[in-house]
């Protein structure tokens, strides 16, 4: 007997259903728009490989293309969407797989079925297998050539430190060239059960609908368990910096800090620290560093959020000349966070936050990944108003609370990839 639920405090309204297999269905009715966005997502990503596996959600999610058993060839899967003026695509992330496709509304029942028949019939053919892996290969090679992304991945690593969480979510060329058939057969018959799968669809639907269709088109796909998640062990307990060489025109700095988990209560006040630190051009770190100084082109800060961690991360491309004066003004701005905000200030950074938020929801593929997201990793979805709620009720002593135990030096992490050689200069500047 499947489970609904009809969630009707806020706007729009999400309505979820549960099948007897499991599978998660949520909707969100806009009556008002000509699409639906339909997004699967599967709760896998790079945290549950172990480390001879690294990358193989990663590897999954690419051969999902290649063909079924009922569309053989990448073009009978591609051209199911773009044929009808539609967008289709897919990501891995840590904890979360997703395949997504955006299409005119009367396309809706054949796009899920698509997607069902990918995730549940792909062939998976060795020759694919072959081919694809060489594309990860190149892809893994275009992160090590950009300079920004490398100091990305070298900051990941020394937040996460032998974890899957610290590893590129693509693997290693060695571990993606290692991988057999055999092993991506096992991955998905592991991971691809319906109890571990949500399909959220936003537009112009009906949720009734919705639910009868996919129940006709899954009511056989048996459910099983599914295994866990590594959860991150470990410690900071001095700052660390890590440079790595390279004959570039810019420095590429990113600078990280631990933050909170995704299901922590006060993850509202880590967004508005970031906001009111690195976002936007009105932003503490925009202003100071290239408005006021001329420091760099590029200043940002963005936290991310896992089901038992997370990090603030600013990323600022500089001149390598004037490295150190970048470094030692922005972590000036970080320490100067823990002295208080002003309560203008704060109103400021709360009306971006809930504007940018309210802005979102006006797009099917924004309230299709609100709902999906939510669901696979909190276990719930919150209304855009009970998030704007949570937001309006931070205050300056809150910020002032988690910034003096968040924003602490011995959990700070540095890294620059550029034409520098200077690490132990680096290093005596690391202080808050």
């Amino acid at each position: 007997m499947a489970i609904q639920t009809r969630i009707e405090t806020g706007r729009p309204t999400f309505q979820k259903t549960t099948l007897d297999n499991g599978l998660r269905i949520f909707t969100s009715a806009m009556p008002h728009v000509r699409s639906v966005t339909i997004n699967l997502l599967v709760g896998v990503g790079s945290r549950y490989e172990s480390d001879d596996r690294a990358g193989i959600s990663h590897v999954v999610e690419h051969l999902v293309f290649k063909g079924t058993t009922e569309r053989p060839t990448p073009a009978d899967i591609s051209g199911t969407i773009e044929g009808v003026g539609g967008v289709i695509n897919a990501g891995t992330e840590q904890e979360l797989t997703v395949y997504w496709c955006k299409v005119a509304r009367p396309y809706m029942e054949e796009s899920i079925d698509l997607l069902i028949d990918m995730v549940r019939n792909s062939v998976y053919s060795k020759e694919e297998l072959e081919r694809e892996r060489m594309v990860v290969v190149e892809e893994l090679g275009m992160v090590n050539d950009y300079p920004n992304y490398k100091a990305d991945a070298m900051i990941d690593e020394m937040l996460w430190p032998a974890q899957p969480l610290g590893r590129d979510i693509a693997g290693t060329r060695e571990t993606v060239m290692a991988m057999t058939r055999d092993m991506v057969v096992d991955h998905v018959e592991r991971h691809y059960s319906p109890s571990n799968i949500v399909i959220s669809i936003a537009g112009n639907v009906d949720h009734d609908d919705v639910v009868r269709y996919i129940d006709a088109i899954s009511h056989d796909w048996q459910p099983h368990a599914t295994p866990g998640w590594t959860p991150f062990t470990g410690s900071q307990a001095a700052p660390a910096a890590r440079l790595e060489y390279r004959k570039t025109e810019q420095a590429h700095l990113c600078i990280g800090l631990p933050a909170l988990s995704v299901t922590h209560p006060d993850r509202f006040i880590v967004d508005l620290m970031s906001v009111i630190l690195g976002e936007g051009m009105t932003s503490r770190l925009f202003m100071e560093v290239r408005e006021r100084r001329g420091l760099a082109y590029d200043i940002h800060s963005e936290v991310s959020y896992f089901r038992d961690c997370g990090a603030m991360v600013i990323n600022a491309g500089v001149d390598p000349k004037r490295l150190h004066n970048a470094v030692e003004v922005i972590l000036a701005e970080v320490a100067r966070l823990r002295q208080g905000v002003p309560s203008d200030e704060l109103q400021k950074a709360k009306r971006l936050s809930t504007g940018r938020l309210m802005l979102r929801m006006e797009d099917t593929k924004s309230v299709s990944a609100w709902m999906g997201t939510q669901e696979l990793l909190l276990g719930k979805v919150l209304e855009v108003e009970q998030v704007v709620e949570s937001i309006n009720a931070v205050t300056e002593q809150d910020i002032q609370r988690l910034a003096g135990q968040l924003l602490v030096e011995k959990g700070l992490n540095v890294a620059v990839v550029g034409p520098s050689k200077a690490a132990r200069k680096l290093e005596s500047l690391l202080k808050l």
